[in-house]
């Protein structure tokens, strides 16, 4: 699991606990229960309906939050049979303490954990994770590396991928006008997939990232021919060479500038499906599956782990 997918579930399972309200009604449950009395009406109304908002909440939870609610014994509170336990059970004191235990640990430990767990932080790089860069005129271009559960990336695949981005972000750069070399890698992680999140000027990554999801429609397309052919037709039929030849013709930019841009784009594109990664844009165009469709080359994988 990656260490974003787990900052994200822990945000979850805390705000849900947080905005439920559960933890009050539970000790007072359970200090009724160790005195003998019952539920009266307004607590009963109190506790299920703090126990319907979590339920509810928890019902949006990702794969990494429900995960974490799972080892923090908290899934139990989204099922009828658990409220049936708190409220009419011979042993209900001991189970609300045990479950208000459970939350006030998640409601006052988790926003910790998500804390320590969070890079710390340089403000202009915050802002551009949560996209507010703009007034900085900074963005973040986040890419996963595709990756099976048992062969891992070698260095020359990572390598691959990030001379395609820096080579991309370079042509980008020329044709909005800013500086080629203003890309950064602000930060990696890795679970399943390995991911990389890269930093420069804002109207580059916007172009980098429309380059990206051109190539995947060109992908898309030719799916059908070998991984070698469809690679290089899509990097062939770009918009963004006929952008390159506009600006040759208008006399922006030289015949050998702009064949010297031409090359680079080819080159990066194919170098980035060689490589194969995706960003999280692409997951919108649930028509295919860009794990299949942008899985790297055999060849820049290592080889099976024995034994597993």
């Amino acid at each position: 699991m990656r260490k974003a997918d787990l900052i994200s579930g822990v945000e979850q399972v805390s705000r849900a606990l947080d905005e439920s309200g559960l933890e009050l009604p539970l000790v007072e449950v359970a200090r009724l229960g160790y005195r003998r009395e019952p539920v009266p009406g307004e607590l009963l109304t109190r506790l299920l309906s703090a126990l319907r908002d979590y339920g509810l909440l928890a019902n949006r939870f990702t794969r990494p939050a429900r995960l974490l609610a799972e080892q923090l014994g908290l899934a139990p509170l989204e099922h009828a049979d658990t409220w049936s336990l708190l409220i009419a059970a011979e042993n209900r004191a001991q189970e609300a303490f045990a479950y208000a235990e459970r939350v006030r640990f998640g409601t006052q430990y988790l926003p910790r954990i998500s804390g320590l767990l969070a890079q710390a932080g340089i403000p202009s790089v915050d802002a551009a994770r949560r996209g507010e860069g703009g007034a900085s005129g900074v963005d973040v271009l986040t890419v996963q590396v595709i990756e099976s559960p048992r062969r891992f990336s070698t260095p020359t695949r990572l390598a691959t991928l990030l001379d395609s981005l820096d080579v991309l972000y370079g042509v980008c750069a020329v044709l909005e006008g800013a500086e080629p070399g203003g890309l950064s890698v602000i930060a990696c992680d890795s679970g399943s997939d390995k991911t990389f999140e890269l930093m420069g000027a804002a109207p580059v990554i916007a172009a980098v990232r429309a380059l990206v999801l051109s190539l995947w429609d060109r992908v898309v397309f030719y799916r059908e021919l070998p991984a070698a052919q469809r690679y290089r037709m899509a990097a062939e039929s770009l918009p963004l060479l006929d952008r390159v030849r506009e600006r040759a013709q208008q006399g922006q930019l030289s015949p050998e500038q702009a064949e010297l841009l031409r090359r680079r784009l080819v080159e990066g594109s194919g170098k980035f499906l060689v490589a194969g990664a995706t960003i999280p844009e692409l997951q919108e165009r649930a028509y295919a599956n860009p794990r299949t469709l942008m899985a790297p080359a055999p060849k820049l994988l290592a080889a099976p782990i024995p034994g597993d």
